[in-house]
């Protein structure tokens, strides 16, 4: 529990975060993108890129965010400890886990696969190849075989993945991409708990990517099922890439499972969306065992799931208002009769069960409630 030390915590998404660390009694402030109305009403102070207005759009992602953005609004707070749930160039002593030069250089995929390699033939990794343009990336492409998946070398979430199965489906491309082999099998997801030479697996779970039901298209990041496997192979082969990159705090490692085997697809060297399924799943709190593990200090055991957990992202179809207000059915709340644009995310929704399948049904109920009961089309300006 918190003794008294107050918790700056940055990122685009910082909710789940923030409620962790009130669940143990922290003074927070909170530095975000989306300025949700629970987030407010949880932060004992909250700065926001947008500020969410009834009957106003709150834009779009991508052409209102930066990293610059985030770290004027966090410079203006304080705090006793530092924790980012975005891969942050934030350098502070503060800061609770990596960050700064260190924390841009462990986001580039490429450097990561690079790293990982060397672990084989203990650690799968998918064919690929680095490319700075459309003419290399066909090339690429041709090399290893379609179908390939193609990936900004410091992309998040699955977004600007594109799948091509032909030349023609390759993307323009205009940053700095992998061109991979296509590994066609099931996402999962491991996070750690990491003191730089010692790590520990904490959970597994099931990523959901590109869903229809909640209007997420292509990889697109869009939920998780707590746990998955209990398989030492999976849980090792992420310790090991965890002390391999040195890591601090909780991160998370994603792989897919395929032909018998796990291939590395990403580490992400921050907080994971996947922390109010872990929460709720194995009923750990993340913010103090990544704290305590920045300190150096690492369960003994972890605890196992008591069960199983399920989220989802809900995106908007079209331009919509939301009607009504979403506190008692959602979290990461909009504010009543916000205009939201077509693909920007709404809200998320939270539901546990006996079994995966049970906490997934009761999770896609949650969601389709809101579809239909809270979001309508919106064509006129406001």
């Amino acid at each position: 529990m918190s003794s008294g030390e107050r918790l700056l915590i940055v990122g685009v998404h910082t909710r789940p975060a923030v409620a962790s660390a009130k669940r143990s009694r922290y003074a927070v402030e909170s530095a975000d993108y989306f300025g949700d109305v629970d987030l407010k009403r949880l932060a004992d102070v909250s700065l926001s890129i947008v500020e969410q207005k009834p009957y106003r759009s709150s834009g779009r992602f991508a052409e209102q965010y930066s990293d610059g953005k985030l770290l004027a609004l966090a410079r203006r707070l304080d705090g006793d400890r530092i924790i980012l749930t975005s891969t942050l160039s934030l350098r502070s002593r503060k800061v609770a886990g990596i960050s700064g030069a260190r924390a841009k250089k462990l986001k580039d995929k490429a450097y990561q696969l690079a790293r990982v390699r060397k672990l084989e033939p203990e650690v799968a990794v998918p064919e690929t190849r680095v490319v700075e343009g459309r003419d290399e990336a066909v090339e690429a492409a041709r090399e290893i075989g379609f179908p390939v998946v193609v990936k900004p070398a410091l992309g998040a979430g699955g977004e600007g993945v594109v799948l091509a199965r032909r030349e023609e489906e390759v993307p323009d491309i205009r940053e700095r991409c992998l061109v991979q082999e296509y590994i066609k099998g099931r996402p999962v997801s491991v996070s750690t708990l990491s003191a730089g030479d010692e790590s520990a697996a904490v959970s597994t779970s099931v990523q959901l990517l590109g869903s229809r039901l909640v209007n997420a298209q292509g990889f697109r990041y869009c939920g998780s099922i707590a746990p998955y496997s209990s398989d030492e192979r999976l849980l090792s082969m992420a310790e090991e890439i965890s002390r391999l990159f040195r890591l601090k705090g909780w991160n998370g490692i994603d792989f897919v499972e395929a032909r018998g085997k796990y291939y590395f697809m990403e580490l992400n060297p921050r907080f994971q969306g996947t922390l109010d399924v872990v929460e709720l799943a194995y009923g750990i709190n993340i913010v103090e065992a990544h704290l305590a593990a920045c300190d150096g200090e690492l369960p003994e055991q972890c605890p196992a799931a008591g069960r199983f957990a399920a989220r989802l992202t809900l995106f908007a179809g079209e331009r919509c208002i939301v009607r009504g207000n979403l506190a008692r059915l959602c979290s990461d709340v909009p504010v009543r009769n916000a205009i939201i644009e077509a693909g920007e995310p709404v809200t998320t929704v939270l539901a546990s069960g006996d079994s995966r399948s049970e906490a997934l049904r009761r999770a896609k109920e949650k969601a389709k409630r809101v579809y239909s009961r809270f979001l309508f089309p919106v064509r006129e300006a406001f």
